[in-house]
């Protein structure tokens, strides 16, 4: 699993202004990845800046929150890169991918 594996949809809070993809982890815990209007990420619109029909080319760094099963955030980060996100991926799927 990769960052290229996140099927991004439109933010269930800002609609066609964000975007968010959500996954399950090896280690059970969920990877939300967001971007959008004051989110912690970087678009080609500005800093915590959206725009109509926000798409996943249009971001440059992103938000990410690992959820843990009880539905408590434990890891908020904000602009990460696709890197980045490669990396928390694999740190907690305990397996090299």
């Amino acid at each position: 699993m990769t960052f290229k594996n996140l099927a991004f949809r439109s933010h269930p809070n800002l609609g066609n202004k964000g975007i968010q993809a959500v996954i399950k982890m090896g280690n059970g815990k969920i990877l939300s990845v967001v971007a959008g209007d004051y989110l912690y990420c970087n678009t080609k619109f500005g800093n915590k800046k959206g725009a109509t029909d926000l798409k996943e080319s249009d971001v440059l760094t992103f938000e990410t929150a690992i959820i843990s099963e009880d539905n408590g955030v434990g890891d908020v980060r904000g602009w990460q890169s696709r890197k980045d996100i490669n990396k928390i991926i694999k740190e907690n799927n305990g397996r090299k991918n």
